[in-house]
Formats: C-alpha cells, structure tokens, sequence
C-alpha cells in the first residue's frame, strides 16, 4: 500500500507544515508547536498494524534535519520513531546516522539506539538514500541503500498507527507499506504534544546567546547571556520560577562561577581579549575592577580562547581552550581541511594565576590531535577528569583523560557517543553526571558509573544547543539552551530519578 497526504486521506496532521508533490510526501518547517520545537508529526489513522514492513526516501536538504517513521503508536505522544537525524557538522563530514527512539508521554524521546551508518552518505546536502524497515514482534531492522543501519529489540509497544516525522526539511518520497492488520481502539487527536520548556526573556532582543547559569551561596540564580540588545544578567530568588533582568554589571569580565567556598568569580583567559578576572560579595550586583592576568597562549595558533570551567574537589580550577591551528585550511566542507586543538589551564589560587595550557592530546612530538575543537569534562570519585572534545570531522566525539589533577593528558580516543556544541557538565547531589550536546536534536547525555556507560535522553530539537546546567536542588538541574532559531533562550527543568530523566516543573 502507498501512503498518501492528506486529512481527507485519514491522518492526524499533528505538527509541522506536509504536503504531498509529484515525487511523494514531504514536510518543511511549520510552527514551533508545544512539544520539541518545530518537530513534525503526522499519523495514519485507518489502520493499526503489529508486524510491518516499509519503504521511503531519506532525504534532508537542510542542515540540521531529522526525518522519521512512526510505528505502534498508541496516541500522538507514546510511539516507536525510527529516525535519521541529522547536523551540520555531520553531513558534510560524511556521517549517516540512524536512531530508535520510544516517545514515552513525557515529552522527551528516549533514544534506544543510535548508529553511525557506514558506506550511506550524507553529502552532498540534500542526497537522496532510500530505506526499509521491517518490525516483527520486538525486533527492530532497518537498512539503507540496502546496508544494515539497526538491529535492536524493544518489547515497550506492541502494536499501533504508523506515522511520519520531520525537522527543518525532510522528504519521505513514495512510502509503500505492507503489514499484520490489527484492531485499535479510536485515535484520539486531542492528546496534544507535552510542553516542558518556558522562555525566560522575551524582552531582552534577539539572538539570545552565549548563556551561563550559576547558583550563588544564597541561593540566587543568575542567568548571563548576550542578544541583539546587549550583555544580560537575569537574576531568579525562587529556584528559577521568576526573573528579573538587567543589563550586566560593569567589571563582568566573563561568565560567571560559584566556587565551593561560596565566592563568585568572574574570568576572561585567552588570546583575543585581555586576560583578567574580578568578583562579587553582593550577588553579583557589582563586581571588582577587573585584575590583569599573565598569560600565554599556546604556540601555533591563529588565536586562542577558554571556557567551560571546572572546579576540583580541592579547589582546583580547570579552564578548558581551543585554537585554530596555523596549518587550517578552508573550506569545512573538504574533509580534513580545517584543524584545531583544544587544551587546559589550572589555576591553584582561585583564578589570579594560571598555569601553561596543556595539550589535550598529550605533549609527545608525535602526538597533538587536529580534529579537537570544544571541550567539557568532570572530575570523577576517584579524582581522575573525563573530558569530552566536540570534534570537526570525527563521527564521535574525542574523549581524553587526566590522572594528576589536569596537569597532563590523553592521548586522546574515540568517545562513547557523537557530540557538538557541549555544555559544562553538572554532577547531581545522587552522583549521577549530565551534560548536554547538539545531536542528535539536543540530547541530555547521563553517566552513573563515572563515564562508563551513558543513556541518552532526546529534550528539544536546539539545533544550537550551547546552553548550562545547574542544580537548584537536589537532583533537579534547571537548563537554560538556544532554541532552534537562535531568537530566544529556552529553560528546562529537569528531574534525575534512579529511572531516568523526567520533566520538572520550578
């Protein structure tokens, strides 16, 4: 049977903007909706199937896209998606991916697998790949130009509609279908998509950006960011509930950060600005003027700049760095092109003075990984840090560790899961560690065991993603990110429990 559009074909057009051409169906960006943003849903409800088999097109003519198809959906907000989501930076470094992800009534998809798809395609953007699937009992199959992309048994959902999803720009083409006929009680329509997200600061212009969260000793939340209007400093008494914002104080030299012994800092480091730090004993209000620092960027780099800090348990401070490296070329787009490398700084007396960056591949002459742009990392029980590096043309991000407090590292190996514009990660009060990446969509990544194994918890669509976490009380992390567009910051509340990431409210 070939699927055809339509309402007067029996779909629930739920979300996202279809239509139905000469070469099939496809969907474009239609309005952000309530659930994730912009994300694209439609289900067929004259029939209801347990075992199925299906054929479409895979094709993404945007950067950041996701293209899906629904099996066993039980309403519009509990179903199987088998899914290819997409990024910029990972079209044009030639990844193909595939994903099983169950939509569980909260909201968020649950991503139960996700593989890199060897000898599929992504570039030139908008390359046309054809898939099938095949779901018999709890087992799960897909291949694409006739290559397997996924074999995964989930026994959740035993049957239900189909559907098709989108993000951005996706074409499903001509979707044939064949399968076990079952009877389902009435599609219910008025189950709406779950809202979990709230924007902060509509008034604050566009572009909202470059955000930070810290929770001062009191128990303030603050809030920095920048936009069409200005640098920002939004300010929270109730556990991020209400805000009020002003334009950041004078002497802010960089992004806000609360140590353990309560006082409030504020560090630039790097090439580009001039390097110094300042702090508040009033909440932020006004802080000191700013302390030159003496420091040297590494050699070899057309510039330099640090971020995403981390405090030991002894006090420690650890800033992490990247630098395009002299020998990059353009464009991105030519693989291998374009080299950088990522590095770490330690302060021992509170930010005043910072060591030499140390490599993040190691200092041997024969080492210095050129694919290493942002890094993040944690310091593990043991006192060990795990630093995970976004990458430019590796499918998964670059994972490096230090044993003596980041005053060496690496070498560098290929990570556990793919990544791009990571946030600083935040250890909870039940020792479980989050942090956050672009891809697929923004996905919440967990760690209970100290890096050894993550589950993987699919949020929003923010193909931007560059946000930061923080706990507000125990085990909630209030998460503060760029929306899809870039126009306006978005929050989360997030609650870690021992069964998973669940939505919260303030």
């Amino acid at each position: 049977m070939q699927l055809h559009l339509g309402e007067d074909q029996g779909w629930h057009l739920a979300a996202g903007k279809w239509e139905e051409q000469e070469d099939g169906i496809r969907v474009g960006r239609g309005e952000d909706g309530q659930g994730l943003q912009g994300y694209a849903l439609a289900f067929y409800k004259p029939k209801a199937y347990k075992d199925i088999e299906a054929q479409f097109a895979v094709q993404m003519p945007a950067n950041h896209a996701d293209l899906g198809f629904i099996v066993r959906a039980q309403d519009p907000t509990h179903f199987y998606l088998i899914h290819f989501p997409q990024c910029g930076q990972g079209y044009r470094a030639q990844h193909f991916w595939a994903a099983l992800s169950v939509a569980d009534g909260s909201g968020y998809l649950r991503l139960l697998a996700l593989n890199h798809v060897q000898r599929v395609p992504s570039n030139p953007l908008g390359i046309l790949n054809q898939a099938r699937l095949k779901v018999e009992g709890d087992h799960f199959q897909v291949w694409v130009n006739g290559h397997p992309a996924l074999d995964v048994r989930d026994h959740r959902y035993r049957q239900g509609r189909i559907g098709l999803a989108g993000f951005a720009q996706a074409r499903h083409g001509q979707v044939q279908v064949e399968g076990t006929e079952v009877t389902a009680p009435p599609w219910n329509e008025a189950v709406g998509q779950i809202k979990n997200w709230v924007v902060p600061f509509p008034d604050q212009g566009e572009t909202q950006r470059g955000v930070s969260l810290v929770k001062t000793a009191a128990g303030t939340i603050l809030c920095a960011f920048c936009s069409s209007t200005g640098r920002h400093l939004g300010r929270s008494t109730d556990g991020g509930r209400t805000w009020t914002v002003a334009p950041a104080p004078a002497n802010m030299v960089g992004s806000p950060q609360v140590l353990r012994n309560g006082r409030l800092l504020s560090v630039a480091l790097g090439s580009k600005a001039e390097s110094a730090w300042s702090e508040s004993t009033d909440e932020g209000k006004t802080w000191t003027a700013p302390a030159p620092i003496e420091f040297e960027a590494p050699a070899g780099l057309k510039g330099f700049g640090t971020g995403w800090p981390l405090e030991l348990r002894d006090g420690t401070l650890i800033r992490f760095g990247l630098g395009g490296h002299t020998t990059s070329s353009e464009p991105i787009t030519k693989w291998g092109a374009v080299h950088c490398q990522a590095f770490a700084t330690r302060s021992t007396d509170g930010g005043r003075t910072w060591s030499p960056a140390a490599n993040l591949d190691g200092e041997a002459e024969e080492m210095g990984n050129l694919d290493l742009t942002e890094p993040v990392g944690f310091e593990t029980t043991d006192g060990r840090i795990m630093c995970l590096i976004r990458p430019i043309y590796s499918p998964w991000m670059w994972e490096t560790w230090s044993h003596d407090q980041g005053r060496t590292w690496g070498p560098c190996v290929r990570g556990p899961f793919a990544g791009w514009a990571p946030s600083a990660p935040v250890r909870v009060q039940a020792g479980a560690v989050l942090f956050p990446t672009r891809f697929p969509g923004l996905t919440l990544h967990t760690t209970r065991d100290e890096g050894m194994s993550w589950d993987h918890t699919y949020i929003d669509t923010s193909i931007w993603a560059m946000g930061a976490l923080c706990e507000v009380s125990p085990d909630k992390i209030l998460f503060a990110y760029e929306d899809s567009w870039r126009d306006k910051l978005r929050l989360q509340f997030v609650q870690v429990t021992p069964e998973g990431l669940m939505p919260a409210t303030a």
